[in-house]
């Protein structure tokens, strides 16, 4: 009979030990996919950065370049092909903004804990930083770890919701160049 005892205190505390290591991968695997999502928006923004950045003096510069035109209907179009480079420029400048606050770099302080880069342990002198994170409890770990988890996804909600918007303000900003562009060539 204590040998059946001993058997399942030794299968419970396997079971617990084998949820701990699923835990800890799933964490760790949660963390790898939040950073490549954060990664591959901030590459996607910065793209469209570069893209939306060159094209707001594109439109600038049509914008000075409509030709006055023959015809009775040429100042109205001269006025709405200004109109609609006018809007294509804001929007590209807009959708700038947007990228550039989507590559932002996040720096989210909160609690002092023993990830983020800022907080205090990491200032310590490498010895005492080392004692400090070899006497830091399994528990406090996993919480800190499960914080970090929920610090990234916001991160990453703000920046894919300004990628959107940057993307939404480009493609609107791109339509009106091309309607421009092409009330332009029409005179």
């Amino acid at each position: 009979m204590a040998d059946e005892t001993l058997n399942q205190d030794e299968i419970a505390g396997d079971v617990a030990a084998d949820r701990e290591t699923q835990h800890d991968r799933f964490t760790e695997f949660e963390r790898e996919v939040l950073q490549d999502n954060i990664a591959l928006c901030d590459n996607k923004a910065g793209l469209l950065l570069a893209f939306t950045g060159a094209l707001v003096i594109v439109s600038i510069e049509a914008i000075a370049n409509v030709p006055a035109g023959t015809g009775p209907y040429a100042p109205a179009i001269g006025l709405t092909a200004k109109v609609l480079l006018l809007l294509g420029a804001g929007c590209f400048l807009a959708s700038s903004h947007f990228s550039l606050t989507t590559v932002r770099p996040r720096i989210v302080r909160s609690r002092s804990d023993h990830i983020f880069w800022e907080s205090p342990v990491f200032h310590l002198p490498v010895e005492e930083f080392v004692t400090a994170l070899n006497t830091v409890a399994a528990e406090t770990e996993r919480a800190e770890q499960l914080r970090h988890l929920h610090l990234l996804a916001g991160i990453c909600r703000s920046k894919y919701a300004n990628f959107a918007m940057a993307l939404r303000l480009g493609q609107t900003a791109f339509l009106a160049l091309v309607a421009g562009e092409l009330l332009r060539v029409i005179l």
